[in-house]
C-alpha cells in the first residue's frame, strides 16, 4: 500500500513524459532525449488523445550519423500522416536535421524553426490556447524553453 501511494503521489520534474495544465493548454513534456523509435512512440501515443486542437513541438533527433536525414524525413512522414487524418492539427518544428527533412515540402501546418529560442519568440507573440501539446526534442534542443510561452 505504501508504494502504491509513493507511485501515485511521483511527479515526475525531469522532462520525461510529463504531464501538464497551463493556464491555456495541456502539455506533454517529453524533452529529455529523442530518438527515432521514442519519437515514434510519442506520436502514436499522442495521435490517441482525444482533443479536436493538438499540436507537436518536435526538436531535431541528434546523434543519429549517417541516419539523421532519413529518420527525420520518416517522422515528417508520421506528422503528415497524423494531420492528414485530422489527429494532429498543426506542428513546429526545430533543428537543422529537421530543416533538411522539410527541403522541398509545402505544407503550412508544418512550421520550422531554427532554434527552441526562434520558436519560443514567434509562440510569444502567435499564442497558442485550447490545445494539447506534444514537446519532445533532444536534450540539446532544449525544447523546455517554450514551455513558458504555452
Amino acid at each position: 500500500k505504501d508504494a502504491i501511494r509513493a507511485i501515485e503521489a511521483y511527479r515526475p520534474t525531469n522532462n520525461r513524459s510529463q504531464l501538464s495544465r497551463t493556464e491555456r493548454n495541456t502539455l506533454i513534456m517529453d524533452a529529455y532525449n529523442a530518438t527515432p523509435s521514442s519519437m515514434a512512440a510519442a506520436l502514436e501515443n499522442f495521435a490517441l488523445v482525444e482533443d479536436s486542437f493538438k499540436i507537436a513541438l518536435l526538436g531535431d533527433m541528434r546523434e543519429l550519423g549517417a541516419d539523421s536525414l532519413r529518420e527525420h524525413r520518416a517522422c515528417v512522414g508520421r506528422i503528415q500522416e497524423m494531420l492528414s487524418k485530422g489527429s494532429l492539427q498543426g506542428a513546429y518544428i526545430v533543428g537543422e536535421e529537421f530543416g533538411k527533412a522539410l527541403e522541398g515540402l509545402s505544407d503550412s501546418r508544418i512550421r520550422h524553426f531554427s532554434s527552441s529560442e526562434a520558436l519560443a519568440e514567434y509562440l510569444g507573440t502567435n499564442i497558442i490556447s485550447g490545445a494539447s501539446i506534444l514537446v519532445k526534442g533532444s536534450r540539446g534542443i532544449q525544447m523546455e524553453k517554450v514551455l513558458g510561452c504555452l
